[in-house]
Formats: structure tokens, sequence, C-alpha cells
């Protein structure tokens, strides 16, 4: 059976994505096991964000490099787009050469192919603190946990005027919440929030037999008149002192005056109700 969002929306299951990773709250309380949740995250993921229209990117390894006239040092991190594949990538500063004299290399010598330097102020080190991905000791060590990138999806805009370039300060990863997930696939289903009346009693004329047409002309009761009712209840310091009449000695329809015929229906419209 394939899986689908609609399908867990429908068993009430809360999806979203965050911190570029797919999250599901299973309606039953138990968690969902790793492996099922690595072989359907891909799918699952992909029909979200065409249906928003959106698009994220993925690590795809990276490279460091001299660019431009000046030959500034940088490291290009290839990010392509996990909707449509497009080959895209981000550029960050860094330096690769030598900090210090050591065993290994003088000052200002180049450094091993691969291998950077960057600043806690540095695109690159925001954009890692970012993913709540661990620290390394030494920034010095970043490239040994790049590969850690894999498995997260990354929200970005594109560079006007650079074909394929993403902007470095807008690189984070993907955050899609439950309600807007919840909204794409059911846009007209509109969830009741906590404390706010619910219009279980909506006005119907009774039966033609107990209640003819002539005995109800002009009477245009409004469809929030049952929550009304409820309302004035709720404000009477919680105790109901109403007295109520026995079934058998209720008025009939045709007797009954407008407000005796909507309370009586809508007690009994509750009542059938829960």
């Amino acid at each position: 059976m394939t899986v689908t969002v609609e399908k867990l929306l429908a068993r009430g299951d809360e999806i979203s994505i965050e911190g570029g990773r797919l999250v599901i709250r299973p309606s039953s309380g138990k968690s969902v096991p790793l492996d099922w949740q690595d072989k359907h995250s891909p799918a699952l993921l992909r029909e979200i964000l065409l249906l928003l229209g959106m698009e994220a990117y993925e690590y795809g390894g990276y490279s460091t490099g001299l660019y431009g006239p000046h030959k500034a040092g940088g490291v290009t991190v290839q990010f392509p787009s996990f909707v449509d594949g497009m080959k895209t990538h981000a550029i960050f500063n860094a330096d690769l050469s030598r900090e210090r004299t050591t065993k290994a290399g003088a000052k200002g010598s180049p450094l091993p192919k691969g291998h950077f330097r960057i600043s806690p102020r540095s695109h690159l080190f925001q954009f890692w603190q970012s993913t709540g991905l661990s620290t390394p000791k030494s920034l010095s060590s970043l490239h040994d946990y790049l590969g850690n990138l894999r498995g997260i999806l990354f929200a970005a805009d594109l560079v006007a005027g650079r074909k394929n370039r993403l902007d470095t300060g807008t690189l984070r990863p993907l955050f899609i919440t439950t309600a807007e997930v919840r909204k794409a696939f059911h846009p007209d289903n509109g969830q009741i929030t906590t404390g706010q009346v619910t219009d279980n009693c909506r006005i119907r004329m009774p039966d033609k037999d107990s209640a003819p047409p002539q005995k109800n002309q002009g009477f245009q009761p409004k469809p929030s008149a049952c929550s009304e009712i409820r309302v004035k209840t709720l404000i009477s310091t919680n105790v109901y002192t109403a007295t109520t009449e026995p079934v058998h000695s209720r008025k009939p329809p045709e007797e009954q005056t407008d407000e005796e015929w909507l309370a009586a229906y809508c007690s009994e419209t509750e009542e059938n109700t829960y």
C-alpha cells in the first residue's frame, strides 16, 4: 500500500518539517519506526513540497578553490534541488592557507586539498549553527563534518543574476508547520479551536403535520440562536435554574411560542449529538 500524506492526515497524524527533516506524530501516541520513516520520508517530503509549490535543497558535496580576479579562497557546497534535481550551489568565503608554521608547512602555504579555515563570524559557521549539528572543537576541522548535512532539507533564495547560485545569507534548514501542511491538503476544513462554540443546532422547520406553514409565518430564526441560548446559560454562574417540563406535558409545536419551540429543539439536538 502506498503511503501518502493524505492518508496519514486522515488517521489524525500530525505532519511537519522541522530542522529540514520530516516529523510525524501519530494520533496513537506511538513512535514512528526509524526504518519506516527512512523509507517513506523522501516521497512524503516531495508530496508536501509539490503541493505547496516550494523548492528545497539537499547537501551534495563540497570543494575548495580560489575565485574571482583576486583569487579569494572559498568553499563551494553543492545543493541540488530536492524536487526537480536542478544543480545549485552556494559559495562561502574561507581561507585556504596555513595560519602558522607547523611541521606540516610554513605560514601562508596552501592547506591540503579540501581543507579550509573560517572564523566564527563567517556565513559558513552561521549556517552550520542553524542546523543544530554539533560543532567541532576546532573550526579548522569542519571539513571532516560537512557530510553530516546529508538528510537535511534547506531553504534559500537564489542570487539574482547568478545562475543556480544560492544566497548564503538565506540558507537555513527548512521549516513547515503542522498547520501549514494541514491547510495545504485540507484548505476548506476549518478546525474549531478550543472554547469555540460549535454550530450543532441548525434551524430547520418542524414537520409539516405538526407545524403547518400558516402557523410559522413571520418566524425567521437566526442560525446562531441555539449558540446564543447556550452562551446565556454559561454566563449564569454555571447554575442553570430554568424549570424543564416533563416530556409528556410538553406543548405540541403548533401551540408553542417561537422561543419555546427553539429551546426545545436545541435541547433535543444536543442530547442526540453527544
